[in-house]
């Protein structure tokens, strides 16, 4: 219904109050300002209206987002309804504490009949407006009397309705998320009860897979553009994260790394994020304040995810996605020298490390921060899985840059020095040979040496092949300047003739006469 300047709340208000249509009235009030829906409520106390006409209408705006709003509601219901009370957990409280008084036996009677302990869609209802108390003492008291009685029901079918009904609001779409809290520290209690019983393990699978089910629906929902990301749908996302297993929790860090790398640019924030303060609320958050919490929340999920997965990729993104909140690499990686340099870290700090040196591999970080990680991860980490990883980046920086002379003598060294470590294993020792030949093939000095690497090169031509063409003109200039070289053997040099022609015409086998006859 579209309101037009001539018309006047009053004349909105004493329609519906004519015609006695509580349904219409509260959606059409619903609509005005909260100084209006404010101004409503007083023409509504003044009128003739019917009883039930008030009643209803009052009820409805009982919970309004506006407190103005909210107190003009429940005035109206304490004046027509005579024992009414604004917060319901008082009346319930009181009750309660009436029957602890008569014994264990009156005070269960009274928790289900007041919970509505009969079926999980009366409970449901009894959870949701308990949880809308605005009295958290009261509040607090009640749900420590309800998990008393959770933790002593031997009934399964009761405690299934009970687990019904709280999974029913933690899956929600309009309950808001204190509600969902409170539902979800009650499923806690009865997890906590059932736990080492088949009844429990089902039931724990059924809460895990339809929360992951109501996450995967709002992963879509945000994915199309619909909507953006608010704390509602952030907690729903993040409620299974832990117990979702592998493959969801590596779409949802997907996700959260995405919505992070959005937030540092504010014009960027908007596409992906709901965070503009709603006009008709005066006390909710300021933008800004709204994308921190949930920059915040996103990256505290993930350091608790780190505490659970032994999963190599989820740690992985996990790392990833801190890595991305570091705005100074180079501090970081200083800050990570030294730590490696002066205190004695756990095999997990060592973990986490690593997998932050990684990072610094990603093809949008600067090249000599990436030679700088490379070095720390062979001299300082030292272990064979991360030598391998500084490693492969090093062959392909040798392989696709155009290096210097200064460069290429740099890599040199730093792979003459591992080479000089008795205890390398072959793998390793295979790989920086090769990147010595690529960089300093006149400093392998030895007939071993030479054979071995000139071997391995054999086995990638005639294998896979090398990485790119780039690598392959790497390659034929070290060849060339290996054949040139007094400490070479002849029977090497032939070798590397062949090896030349190959990477030529892969496709062709060479001649004698193509390659060179061998003296003698």
């Amino acid at each position: 219904m579209a309101f037009d300047a001539e018309v006047s709340v009053k004349d909105i208000v004493n329609f519906y109050i004519k015609i006695n249509d509580a349904s219409k009235a509260k959606k059409d009030i619903a609509k005005l300002s909260a100084k209006d829906k404010a101004t409503a409520f007083e023409i509504i106390a003044a009128s003739p209206g019917s009883h039930e006409f008030k009643i209803e209408v009052a009820k409805y705006f009982v919970y309004d987002l506006d407190a103005r709003v909210r107190r003009k509601a429940e005035i109206l219901l304490e004046d027509l309804l005579p024992g009414w009370v604004s917060d319901p957990a008082e009346s319930i409280l009181k009750l309660l504490k009436t029957m602890d008084t008569k014994g264990g036996t009156h005070r269960n009677a009274a928790i289900r009949f007041l919970f509505g302990i009969i079926d999980s869609s009366s409970l449901r209802d009894t959870f949701m407006t308990l949880l809308n108390s605005r009295n958290r003492t009261h509040m607090a008291e009640i749900i420590a009397i309800l998990e008393a009685y959770i933790d002593s029901s031997q009934d399964e079918r009761e405690q299934v309705k009970i687990f019904d009904a709280c999974l029913d609001i933690v899956l929600s779409d309009d309950a808001d998320y204190n509600i969902k809290h409170h539902a979800s520290n009650l499923l806690s209690v009865f997890f906590k009860k059932v736990q080492s019983t088949n009844l429990g393990e089902a039931l724990r699978q059924k809460y895990i897979e339809k929360q992951v089910e109501k996450a995967e629906g709002i992963y879509r929902y945000l994915c199309s553009g619909a909507s953006g990301l608010n704390m509602t749908f952030l907690e729903d996302l993040l409620r299974p994260l832990n117990d979702g297993g592998k493959t969801f929790q590596l779409k949802m860090l997907g996700y959260f790394k995405f919505v992070l790398e959005k937030a540092r640019n504010p014009e960027e924030a908007d596409t992906v994020m709901d965070i503009y303060p709603d006009y008709w609320n005066n006390d909710e958050l300021p933008k800004e304040e709204k994308l921190k919490r949930i920059c915040r929340r996103i990256i505290a999920a993930a350091e608790e995810l780190w505490g659970v997965s032994d999963e190599t990729e989820v740690r992985a993104l996990i790392i990833r996605i801190m890595y991305g909140e570091y705005t100074d690499k180079r501090e970081l990686l200083e800050q990570i020298r030294a730590k490696l340099d002066t205190e004695t870290l756990s095999e997990a700090a060592r973990e986490k490390i690593s997998l932050m040196l990684h990072c610094f591999f990603l093809p949008e970080e600067n090249d000599a921060l990436k030679l700088l990680a490379a070095n720390i991860l062979i001299f300082k980490l030292q272990d064979a899985r991360n030598r391998a990883v500084a490693l492969d980046y090093l062959t392909s920086y040798a392989e696709n840059k155009n290096l210097n002379y200064a460069e290429k003598g740099s890599i040199a060294t730093v792979m003459e020095s591992l080479l000089n470590e008795k205890r390398l294993v072959d793998d390793l020792r295979n790989m920086a040979r090769y990147l010595l030949f690529l960089t300093g093939p006149e400093r392998l000095d030895t007939a071993e040496e030479q054979k071995a690497v000139l071997s391995h090169i054999r086995s990638m031509v005639e294998g896979r092949g090398l990485s790119s063409r780039l690598a392959a003109e790497r390659v034929l200039e070290s060849l060339e300047v290996f054949s040139k070289s007094a400490a070479a053997t002849e029977k090497l040099k032939m070798a590397a003739q062949y090896l030349e022609f190959k990477i030529r015409k892969p496709d062709e086998n060479p001649t004698w006469d193509q390659i060179g006859a061998p003296q003698g």
